[in-house]
């Protein structure tokens, strides 16, 4: 049986898998109008739903990570806890009138949680396709979710984990121009290998410092008299005070680097294309301070090991890392890695 029928005693009437996604560049500039460059994993969020039939007023939400059930009101408030993702979700899917009694929602997930791989809006996403009509696009799913984790579970964020679960597949990348969402999939280069460690180290969004970061930027949209940050030119960026001038002087040159990037994967470049990771992170450590001294440590380390290119991704503060390889990793690069590093953990393997 599956999960779902172990827990309601009946079958779904839909399941839906979304996978995560990796951000090999482009970090923290899609609020501020910027393009990035992600692509998804081979990890991600089974969703499966039927409707509530015993208690049509009521939700129930299990999940194969956490213990127990939750049962809450169609109409039910944020309660900072894991099910918020799928209430957020189900009341959305309400409102756009998809749905309309209770349900009941089983969710399971190979990504791990709070490592920067988009396990909330592979969440969200899940749900929102397994409630919407086929024809509905992706791009505006997308949308829809991105408005779940900013209106309902309080997290500032852009629209790019949504578009690239939403869109993406793995072996591709989403070039994604994140004002227009407009989007292009480049396919990886012969030979680069793209990999995913996690550091170790696990944060949460809701802590605050993302939303801190982000409202740096917007600060210094203000201070700069345009719309969208990476309007602007970087030379604009040292007329700002501390800490402004070195927030607008990532979000400007790291716009500027994926858009480079993005060339260098059209034309097949991978030194290229590794350089500008290599940069991106020394502009997320340096300007956006979003590293640790421990993950730093890790990027140095892995590049020592064999990597061409290696950064922290996602929102910062721990999580995971990105590595490149031209060709196949070497075959003790993860042993060597893990011995000077006791906590990191493959993700997704680059062999």
């Amino acid at each position: 049986m599956t999960g779902f029928e172990t827990r309601f005693g009946m079958q779904p009437s839909i399941t839906v898998f979304t996978p995560g996604r990796v951000n090999l560049l482009g970090e923290h500039v899609d609020y501020s109008g910027g393009m990035v460059l992600p692509m998804a994993v081979p990890l991600g969020v089974t969703l499966s739903m039927a409707s509530n039939s015993r208690t049509p007023i009521e939700d129930r939400v299990a999940a194969a990570e956490f213990d127990g059930e939750v049962r809450k009101s169609m109409d039910a408030a944020r309660a900072d806890h894991w099910s918020d993702y799928v209430i957020g979700a189900l009341q959305t899917a309400r409102a756009q009138g998809w749905i309309g009694r209770g349900q009941c929602v089983y969710t399971s997930s190979n990504l791990p949680h709070g490592a920067g791989l988009s396990s909330s809006a592979a969440v969200i996403v899940s749900l929102l396709k397994a409630c919407a009509p086929k024809t509905t696009p992706a791009k505006d799913i997308a949308v829809l979710a991105r408005k779940v984790e900013n209106d309902f579970i309080g997290v500032p964020c852009g629209i790019m984990d949504q578009m690239a679960v939403a869109i993406s597949t793995p072996g591709e990348v989403l070039a994604l121009d994140t004002l227009s969402l407009e989007y292009e999939a480049l396919p990886l280069p012969r030979g680069l290998k793209v990999g995913v460690i996690h550091s170790g180290i696990r944060r949460s969004l809701v802590e605050g410092r993302y939303a801190k970061r982000r409202q740096e930027i917007l600060d210094a949209a203000h201070a700069l008299g345009v719309d969208w940050l990476c309007d602007a030119d970087v030379r604009d960026a040292e007329k700002l005070s501390e800490p402004l001038r070195r927030r607008a002087r990532h979000v400007i040159s790291e716009d500027r680097r994926t858009r480079d990037a993005a060339k260098a994967l059209r034309a097949g470049d991978i030194n290229r294309f590794a350089g500008l990771v290599n940069e991106g992170h020394a502009s997320i450590r340096d300007d956006f301070e979003i590293t640790t001294s421990e993950v730093d440590a890790i990027v140095d380390s892995a590049c020592a090991f064999g990597a061409i290119a290696a950064r922290q991704t996602g929102g910062g503060f721990g999580g995971c890392i990105v590595v490149l390889f031209n060709g196949e990793a070497p075959s003790n690069w993860f042993d060597l890695l893990n011995a000077r590093h006791p906590n990191v953990w493959q993700v997704v393997s680059a062999a």
